[in-house]
């Protein structure tokens, strides 16, 4: 009897001694595992991601900024995901010239901001180009990931290289790491190419956002639509004329209260002015009917808001459309900028103010065919995201072969 049990007992304790290492290991890892997240949480990494903003009744507003591709917005609220900016970057982004008007920086400043972003880099802005940006946008830097230099005399130190570009996508500049003769780059000319910024669009449209002296100009704008397409007033809620955001406006035009007729609103940016001259390019009212007639075939009960650098042309040419609407003479480009992205669709000419009018108003968008001209040398496919469409190509085309 006592030989079995002894038997026995040996049996039993190499498995328990396999049983208590087993519990001691798990009890190990999971408690280095709750250190680890306590101490480091916040620099776990986060999915960024667009959102629908939320109105002071909690209410949700649908964003007046970027587009996506699949027209899938997730609603949740977004909070710009700060890194730790003590960590010192390895590279410099710089920009400090800049040529043409507001949307030819809006590339630039988006480019940069964009390859910055993607490499850690610190990005020197220079003080006029931020300063005119914010003259219609808020350009809140604080609130992103980004370090801005304000230092001129970083512009100054030796081996800052400096490249120009019309609208090439440079494929070293999105390699990662960065050879080390880009590590202090300057981006000189225009960088208008979407894939540099195309990742981060949501933080892009974040410092896009109109301030209150874009948006103030809007609000009788609005008021206006209200009363010719629902004769309604207009309702600010929570809100002043003062300090109502875009979105809030956005979804006035976009969202009507029940049991209103839904109406699609079509932004049209038509560009003449120095085109006609410079580029020698004059977009015809044949591709602008056009455009609108495919809208129209598309979508129900569409109304059209059009801004253009020569209001009396598209009067002329356009005005007699019960669905026209036309901005103001009033108007400055901020002004007219902030009222397109008021739209759900977009009809553009030509022009980098007209890309950015699609860009922050979201949705689908019919280009012109005659820009870029073929003398700036831009891949179709760099200078246009997937979202642009040139629907009027085939029907060109068909009639063309007759």
């Amino acid at each position: 009897m006592q030989n079995y049990l002894l038997s026995k007992y040996n049996s039993i304790q190499p498995r328990f001694t396999i049983t208590k290492f087993i519990t001691v290991f798990t009890f190990i890892l999971t408690s280095l595992f709750l250190i680890y997240y306590i101490l480091f949480k916040d620099n776990l990494p986060t999915l960024s991601i667009p959102v629908i903003s939320r109105d002071s009744s909690n209410r949700s507003i649908l964003p007046s900024f970027f587009p996506v591709i699949n027209r899938e917005l997730i609603q949740t609220d977004y909070q710009p995901n700060v890194i730790s900016k003590a960590q010192k970057p390895s590279c410099l982004i710089v920009i400090r010239t800049a040529d043409g008007a507001m949307g030819n920086r809006m590339f630039l400043f988006a480019s940069a901001y964009g390859l910055a972003r993607l490499h850690q880099c610190e990005l020197y802005v220079a003080p006029w180009i931020l300063t005119d940006l914010r003259s219609i946008f808020l350009v809140n830097l604080n609130q992103t990931p980004v370090h801005l230099i304000t230092r001129d005399s970083v512009v100054k130190e030796p081996g800052l290289f400096g490249r120009y570009s019309s609208c090439t996508l440079f494929d070293d500049l999105l390699r990662v790491p960065l050879k080390e003769n880009l590590t202090r780059y300057e981006m000189i000319g225009f960088y208008q190419a979407y894939g540099y910024f195309l990742k981060y669009r949501h933080e892009i449209s974040y410092l896009f956002q109109f301030n209150q002296g874009a948006i103030r100009p809007n609000v009788p704008l609005v008021e206006q639509l209200l009363k010719a397409v629902w004769n309604i007033p207009m309702n600010l809620g929570n809100y002043t004329k003062d300090n109502v955001t875009h979105q809030y406006l956005k979804s006035l035009l976009t969202h009507p209260s029940v049991p209103l007729m839904p109406v699609t609103w079509i932004g049209m940016h038509v560009r003449r002015g120095d085109f006609l001259t410079f580029f020698k390019i004059d977009t015809s009212v044949d591709y602008l009917t056009f455009a609108m007639n495919y809208y129209r075939r598309k979508y129900i009960n569409c109304r059209f808001l059009i801004a253009s650098d020569d209001k009396n042309y598209v009067r002329t040419n356009l005005g007699h459309n019960s669905d026209v609407f036309i901005t103001p003479k009033s108007f400055f480009s901020g002004d007219d900028l902030a009222a397109l992205a008021l739209c759900e669709h977009t009809i553009v000419t030509g022009g980098t103010y007209g890309w950015w009018a699609a860009w922050l108003a979201g949705g689908n968008v019919i280009h012109d065919l005659n820009y870029p001209v073929p003398s700036q040398n831009c891949i179709r496919e760099h200078y246009f995201p997937p979202w642009f469409v040139f629907p009027h190509a085939k029907s060109n085309s068909t009639k063309s072969r007759r």
